[in-house]
């Protein structure tokens, strides 16, 4: 029996060491499956990126040779194009020499005729103060300034140029920000924002544009405030078209962009200033402080619309419009003052979403149709306010000739004061003076009135022997009244009080 519970045990423990040993040969073959799916991905991923670098190579290669075949063919063609540019300075030059000493030549009487007149003679301070005299044709300046400046001997230095005077201006007259949209117009002929290219300028011209830029933000400091908007969008696209980003520390740059983000072209400026992944950050920040609008224009220009989602941003800054509106509208206790700013600030808010909405077309991801009902809606609220506070005309209409006789006008202390004032015949009478010799004075456009230069000026019950009459082109509505002398009853405006006995005369009061 005893030999049968031991023959039992070591079957059950043999068991159970078939058991763990199957158990290791599975695991054995699931890492060595792992390894091989491991090594296979390897070997997949060498022989790829073998073949890609092999490609590169290739490519490496072709763009190597064409590279050496154009630098060949530039070098060969050096002196041509050496000899061209220096007949074409040649010419503009001489065509400038012979404008200026032409005893005849007149300037044009067309804009673009007097933008090429002001290039060719390189007069930087007549051109853009030229064109800040004329914004009136902005759209016609736009579209002639480049062919004006070309014509130019140097149109590098003639924008610096310009640039360095309008500086001198602003520093003598502590104003300008106003004229700055000219100088933006010209630096934009030297560069092509939209392909990236710039104007080949010399070593001497960049030197001094940093310069120019130094000083601009010198005086800035100096003058204890940040640059103006309209200032800082100058100096960036100075940077950027004279290639100086390593001329000035990236953090100077870096918060002219975040203090004028909302400007319309400080996207685009940005991706030129040399950030790189710093761009990030900055419209990180920009979602952060408020600037979801901003932020979204800056990630499409610079290529993070991965990173940061628009829609989100969207929806953050149409909550935060609706909130700033409504505490707008209590601070201000639903004043009508309060109630119009809030309008103001959430309709404008409403309308830039639904435009960046539409210029980036995400209309499938981001519905406007109740923006644009938001939009009517408080639009429809705001002309109604005015309207109701627009003063009611039908009130101010004055009475047509043979209606009834207005009211007296009453004074304005009588207005303001309920005082009682004496009749005429009630106030004291004035002391005498020195009696003088009568004098007749005659005017054209007057009746004649013959009075005293100076004499008593008592109140007499007796008339004036003569009336003075008073023409109607200057009494105008108050019709052919005659005031016969300064006497106790004084007809036409009654001052006295209700028991007073004198009594207003009759007339037609008509306008």
């Amino acid at each position: 029996m005893s030999g049968e519970l031991v023959s039992g045990e070591s079957l059950q423990k043999s068991f159970n060491e078939l058991e763990s040993q199957q158990a290791l040969i599975s695991n054995c073959t699931s890492l060595w499956k792992s390894l091989s799916i491991h090594f296979s991905a390897l070997k997949k991923s060498l022989s790829d990126r073998s073949h890609a670098i092999d490609s590169k190579l290739k490519t490496l290669d072709a763009s190597t040779q064409e590279s050496l075949a154009s630098l060949d063919l530039r070098e060969s063609s050096l002196s041509d194009r050496e000899a061209a540019a220096a007949a074409r300075i040649r010419e503009l030059q001489l065509s400038a020499l012979a404008d200026i000493e032409n005893p005849n030549s007149k300037q044009p009487d067309d804009v673009p005729g007097i933008l090429r007149w002001y290039s060719r003679r390189m007069d930087s301070s007549g051109i853009w103060r030229f064109m800040v005299s004329r914004r009136k044709d902005l759209a016609l300046l736009r579209k002639e300034i480049s062919d004006a400046v070309s014509e130019s001997v140097d149109p590098a230095r003639l924008v610096l140029d310009a640039v360095n005077d309008f500086m001198e201006k602003k520093m003598r007259e502590k104003g300008g920000p106003d004229r700055c949209w000219a100088l933006g117009m010209l630096i934009r002929v030297l560069y092509d924002f939209d392909a990236g290219n710039a104007l080949k300028v010399s070593g001497s011209i960049r030197e001094r544009a940093a310069k120019v830029v130094e000083r601009w933000k010198e005086e800035a400091k100096e003058e204890g405030g940040m640059i103006g908007g309209p200032e800082a969008q100058i100096l960036l696209q100075l940077v950027v078209v004279f290639g100086l980003q390593s001329k000035f520390e990236q953090e100077f740059l870096k918060k002219l962009v975040l203090h004028h983000a909302s400007r319309k072209e400080m996207p685009k400026l940005a991706t030129y200033l040399g950030f790189g992944e710093k761009l990030a950050d900055i419209i990180d920040e920009l979602g952060k402080t408020g600037k979801e609008l901003e932020a979204i224009y800056f990630a499409y220009e610079s290529g993070f619309t991965d990173k940061f989602s628009p829609v989100p941003l969207l929806k953050s800054y149409v909550q935060s419009s609706r909130k700033n509106a409504a505490s707008i509208l209590k601070n201000g206790n639903r004043s009508p003052a309060a109630t119009e700013e809030s309008i103001t600030m959430e309709l404008n808010a409403l309308k830039s979403v639904i435009k960046c909405v539409e210029t980036y077309k995400l209309e499938s991801k981001f519905t406007i149709n109740g923006l644009k009902k938001r939009v009517a809606q408080l639009e429809k609220t705001k002309a109604d306010k005015k309207k109701t506070s627009t003063p009611n005309k039908s009130h101010m209409k004055r009475t047509r000739p043979g209606g009834p006789p207005a009211p007296f006008r009453p004074t304005k202390a009588s207005r303001t004061l309920n005082t009682s004032y004496p009749s005429l015949n009630q106030r004291p009478p004035i002391p005498p003076q020195v009696g003088g010799s009568r004098h007749s004075f005659k005017y054209s456009e007057q009746g004649g009135f013959d009075g005293p230069s100076s004499g008593s000026h008592r109140w007499s019950p007796n008339p004036v022997s003569q009336p003075y009459h008073v023409p109607e082109d200057i009494i105008g509505a108050r019709g052919n009244i005659a005031y016969s002398g300064l006497s106790s009853s004084y007809g036409g405006v009654d001052y006295a009080p209700s028991h007073a006995t004198t009594t207003p005369q009759p007339h037609q009061y008509t306008r």
